[in-house]
């Protein structure tokens, strides 16, 4: 009985080695299908790296929008400033031709 206990464990002893080890074989159908994983995985890896460029470049765009926009707008309240000290200084010319008798000639804006 000992020959049959050392045999049966001899036995267990190769198939938990092999168990652990691996195996190196694969079927030729599983290695055609880990290939084109393999292949989907790259392809999509390099999309996903082209679609971050493009984030960032429209990121980038949007950003570079912005600016402009503020900077517009800065302007536009500064000539807005302007307008409008324009206008005070011009009210008071008025103003002060009047007081002292003179006529003031308004010029006309529509003309055709």
């Amino acid at each position: 009985m000992s020959d049959k206990v050392r045999v049966v464990g001899a036995i267990a002893l190769a198939v938990c080695l092999i168990g652990l080890g691996g195996c190196d074989w694969w079927p030729p159908a599983l290695q055609q299908q880990i290939g084109e994983l393999e292949a989907k995985v790259k392809a999509a890896e390099a999309e996903r790296s082209a679609l971050l460029k493009k984030v960032a470049d429209v990121s980038q765009a949007a950003e570079d929008c912005k600016a402009k926009s503020d900077q517009m707008a800065k302007a536009q309240a500064d000539l807005q400033a302007r307008v409008d000290q324009l206008q005070a200084a011009l009210a008071d010319a008025q103003a002060k031709l009047k007081s002292q008798g003179k006529p003031v000639r308004s010029k006309s804006k529509s003309k055709k």
